[in-house]
């Protein structure tokens, strides 16, 4: 009887962690701790925000590796010139009924606050639009509300396209 009673304990088990796995690998699941913003992205050529690409940036792409650890590593590179790596932290809050997410970037010089979302595909696509906010220059950060692109002075000259490269 107790062989019996372990055996079916243990084919509850198997089947209770096989029914739980995750079969959906974009990282948005709620049970699933991985989320689709973790990654490395990359942003080059037209997809580099045209604010970014003249003075007194000139940039020609920007590399972000976000991790779990709520870590974030910048990496910009100047037109014919070096790459620039700044590191930090960063928080993403989601917002329900909305697929745009809020994010706030904290590095040693300034934070930037603005917001971001992810469409999947081949590859995965991350939409940014982030703006300094500390020191404060009076820029506004978009909202879920405001949507991308609303900023009376840029427009759509801030949005940053990424591209998931790991």
């Amino acid at each position: 009887m107790n062989k019996l009673l372990i055996l079916l304990l243990a084919g509850f088990i198997a089947f209770f962690a096989v029914s739980c796995s995750e079969d959906d690998d974009s990282g948005t699941d709620s049970n699933n701790d991985t989320k689709a913003w973790i990654g490395v992205w990359l942003s080059a050529g037209s997809d580099v925000a045209p604010i970014l690409t003249g003075n007194p940036f000139n940039l020609d792409s920007v590399k972000v590796t976000l991790n779990e650890d709520l870590t974030v590593k910048t990496e910009q590179h100047v037109i014919n010139s070096v790459w620039i790596t700044t590191e930090g932290t960063y928080s993403i809050t989601e917002n329900e009924g909305s697929s745009i997410l809020t994010v706030h970037f904290i590095y040693p010089a300034f934070e930037q606050k603005g917001i971001m979302e992810i469409t999947d595909g081949s590859p995965d696509i991350m939409k940014l639009e982030a703006i300094q906010t500390q020191p404060d220059y009076g820029f506004v950060p978009r909202t879920v509300e405001t949507g991308f692109g609303s900023d009376p002075l840029y427009g759509s000259t801030n949005i940053q396209i990424y591209k998931r490269v790991e």
